[in-house]
C-alpha cells in the first residue's frame, strides 16, 4: 500500500503541475496496484478532463462513484465534465448529489451556479453563488460570476459591486475587469445609471 500512496501523491503533484499525461501514468500505476482505489480513479478522471478526453473522464468518475457512492468529490468532478461537454442538466444532477453528501463545500455550489447561469436560470445561479460566498468569502471568481448573473437581470448596481469586490480580492482577475468595463458601457448606453438597479 505504501507504493500506492507514492503513486497517488505523484499523480496529485503532476495534476497540480499541469503535467496531465504524467499524472495519468502515475495514477494508472496506482490502480494496477490497487484496482479498487476510488481516489485514483477520481484524480485520473480530472486529468483526462483537462486533456479534453471526456469519455475517459466520465468513465473514471463513474468508477470512483461505483467504488464509493459517498465520494462527493467524484460527483462534483463528474458534473464538471458534463458541464464542459455542454450537458448542463446532467451536470446539475451530479452537483446536486455532491451537495447532498457534502453541503459545506462552497465550490460545489459555485459550480452548480455556473451550470444554472448557462441555462439562463440566473436567479438560481445567484442563489448558489450566495451560498458559495457565505462558505468561502475569499473566492474572487464567484463574486465575478455572481456579478455576471446580476447584470443579466439588469441589476447593475449589484453587478458592479460584485465586480469591484472580486477585484479587491484578486486584482489579477481579468474576467472581472472585462465584465466591469462592459457593464459600465452598457449602463451608460441604457442612459441611466440608476435606470436599472438592484
Amino acid at each position: 500500500m505504501e507504493q500506492v500512496t507514492i503513486y497517488l501523491e505523484l499523480g496529485r503533484y503532476f495534476l497540480n503541475d499541469g503535467s496531465y499525461e504524467l499524472a495519468i501514468n502515475a495514477l494508472t500505476r496506482a490502480l494496477e496496484l490497487d484496482p479498487d482505489n476510488a481516489e485514483a480513479y477520481d484524480l485520473r478522471g480530472i486529468a483526462h478532463g483537462y486533456r479534453l478526453e471526456y469519455d475517459a473522464a466520465i468513465a473514471d468518475s463513474k468508477t470512483a462513484i461505483e467504488l464509493d457512492d459517498t465520494y462527493a468529490g467524484a460527483y462534483n468532478n463528474l458534473g464538471l465534465t458534463h458541464y464542459k461537454m455542454g450537458h448542463l442538466e446532467e451536470a446539475i444532477e451530479s452537483y446536486d448529489t455532491a451537495i447532498s453528501l457534502s453541503p459545506n463545500i462552497g465550490v460545489f455550489y459555485a459550480n452548480r451556479g455556473l451550470a444554472f447561469y448557462h441555462l439562463g436560470e440566473y436567479a438560481y445561479a445567484i442563489s448558489d453563488y450566495n451560498v458559495a460566498i457565505e462558505l468561502d468569502p475569499t473566492d474572487s471568481e464567484t463574486y465575478s460570476n455572481r456579478g455576471e448573473a446580476y447584470a443579466e437581470l439588469g441589476e447593475y448596481k449589484k453587478a458592479l459591486a460584485d465586480f469591484d469586490h472580486a477585484l479587491a480580492l484578486n486584482p489579477a482577475n481579468i474576467d472581472a475587469y472585462a465584465d466591469r468595463a462592459l457593464l459600465l458601457t452598457l449602463w451608460e448606453e441604457t442612459s441611466g445609471r440608476g435606470t436599472k438597479s438592484g
